[in-house]
């Protein structure tokens, strides 16, 4: 994976211009999970193209850092003027850094860890975070009826999960309280909108009918993109 990951942005990406609509996203999704104190330590766990980073220090943060182990990556997000390291090593890093931040977001990065070192990353995490702090953990939601799309849109996925995988991981790395929610794409408003989001709401009802027909699992959340609030 190493081929991929040194020039990360371009092999996954195909780009390194930030996406224009993830301000919005973020501000609808993330804004109202994070403290009000601005000098609240925060860590964005592979940033990527850097807007989650942009989005905090627009919303005043000053004590905002990430890592990530891509040399690209990392040398993108110093470019647009944020505190980014190059960390080959997360889970250690993590301990190092024992207690240290308030908010630490996890955004398309756990599907991204290999199987055998999940359990490690999510207990490094877990110590990284200060007394009452936040975990934000964004992953592709694999109970989505079209998973396969996001699950095998990068090859450097090693999993997929639902909220069921997820309650087994945090338990197991010592987590006592969390929430789930679907990341929404849909933020606008308009008649488009509108009928977008009640076509979509039929289509969700039918999708949980059909599960409890055959007394399948049906877990509460079916957007493509589901993320955890998780509390230390």
């Amino acid at each position: 994976m190493k081929e991929i990951y040194d020039r990360y942005l371009e092999h996954s990406f195909g780009t390194r211009e930030p996406n224009a609509f993830k301000p919005h996203w973020f501000l609808h999704n993330y804004r109202a999970l994070l403290p009000d104190n601005r000098a609240t330590p925060m860590l964005d766990v592979g940033p990527g193209l850097g807007e989650w980073l942009d989005c905090l220090t627009s919303w005043g943060y000053v004590r905002v850092c990430g890592i990530d182990l891509s040399p690209q990556v990392v040398e993108h997000c110093r470019a647009r003027g944020h505190d980014v390291q190059l960390v080959p090593d997360t889970a250690a890093w993590l301990t190092a850094n024992a207690g240290r931040f308030g908010v630490i977001t996890v955004l398309d990065v756990l599907e991204h860890v290999p199987r055998d070192e999940t359990m490690g990353f999510l207990v490094a995490l877990r110590g990284a975070l200060a007394p009452g702090g936040r975990l934000i953990v964004q992953v592709p939601n694999a109970q989505n009826p079209d998973s396969a799309l996001y699950r095998y849109g990068d090859f450097t996925h090693t999993a997929g999960f639902t909220e069921y995988s997820l309650d087994a991981l945090f338990r197991a790395a010592g987590y006592s309280a969390w929430r789930y929610a679907g990341f929404e794409f849909l933020v606008w408003k308009g008649k488009k909108a509108w009928l977008h989001g009640l076509l979509r709401s039929v289509y969700y009802r039918w999708v949980h009918l059909r599960r409890r027909l055959d007394a399948n699992l049906d877990p509460a959340v079916l957007h493509p993109v589901l993320y955890a609030v998780v509390e230390k």
